[in-house]
């Protein structure tokens, strides 16, 4: 698989994108705060050039160096990507709170996208649930979780460091329920630690802080992750229900939605919460039959609450 890889101007840096080529409809992979692009790189390999796939690292992940400044830059910087690369109305495919990047950049440019794949963090939960939700992740205890589980923000001085840093946290993470069987883990990690540019040495990106902030959602904003955005996002969406994934209990609430909203559409698969290492073969079936369902279902954007 050939890879290329884009600079894009953003903010006062420029975000990275993985171009792993392909013909046909052109698909964006997102993913969710703490991960990078490299995460997608087995959903790239199994889509076998059947559509036109890129998968972009969010300010302050990854490789690029565009800081996340404020909530608004997560779903920003996917139109700014996509209008960069003259993307012909792509696909947008989220994992977890990278779907809320995707369904708020619909919102943010309307006419840009063709719709989303959710898998996982669907949005749906009630007001009081979703600012329960933003509490927790926005708390000092989650931030030390960050720091001490994933070693997110961790510094260290020489490149021999940073490689004892990877294969310590690789064989701590190779044992968590989430991505028992992933053999990509010391790649991930080795791609997303990078030279330290406020104070020399290696820093393990992304920084809780920069976690911290794209997860720090106003309830006042019409982005907000309830089920309330819905009533702005005016694409197909399909949310992937996952039989082991942290939003299980959200099913019900998924179904109901589908049933309320023409535009929303739900289906199963048997994975746990990151699908894209342990189903990568169905995550690509999924993003397939998506954009062959969009060519053969013109769409004509209905909004049901502007502004």
């Amino acid at each position: 698989m050939n890879i290329t890889r884009h600079e894009i101007p953003y903010g006062s840096g420029s975000l990275t994108v993985r171009d792993y080529g392909g013909d046909g409809a052109s698909v964006l992979l997102v993913h969710s705060p703490g991960f990078c692009a490299l995460s997608w790189d087995q959903v790239a390999e199994s889509l076998e050039g059947h559509v036109r796939a890129l998968a972009i690292d969010l300010p302050g992940h990854g490789a690029s160096t565009a800081a996340m400044r404020r909530p608004e830059d997560a779903w920003r910087s996917v139109v700014a990507v996509s209008r960069a690369m003259e993307l012909s109305s792509p696909l947008l495919v989220g994992l977890s709170q990278g779907v809320h990047t995707c369904l708020a950049a619909t919102i943010e440019a309307r006419d840009t996208f063709a719709g989303v794949v959710a898998l996982g963090g669907s949005c749906v939960r009630s007001q009081d649930g979703a600012l329960d939700e933003i509490a927790f992740y926005t708390s000092p205890q989650f931030k030390e979780m960050l720091r001490h589980r994933f070693a997110f923000g961790f510094s260290v001085e020489t490149e021999r460091e940073a490689e004892d840093l990877i294969e310590h946290m690789a064989a701590r993470l190779a044992t968590d329920w989430r991505v028992v069987g992933f053999k990509g883990l010391r790649d991930e990690m080795r791609y997303s630690i990078r030279p330290d540019p406020m104070g020399g040495g290696w820093v393990n990106l992304p920084t809780p802080e920069t976690i911290q902030t794209t997860l720090g959602l106003d309830p006042e904003s019409r982005y907000f992750p309830s089920e309330e955005l819905y009533r702005h996002v005016d694409v197909p969406v399909v949310i992937v229900q996952l039989a082991d994934g942290l939003d299980q209990e959200l099913s019900q609430r998924e179904r109901d939605l589908a049933i309320a909203n023409d535009l929303v559409s739900v289906r199963g698969l048997d994975a746990g919460e990151y699908p894209h290492y342990t189903r990568h073969h169905e995550v690509a079936a999924i993003i397939r039959e998506t954009c062959t369902m969009l060519e053969h279902t013109p769409h004509s954007p209905t909004v049901a609450e502007a502004g």
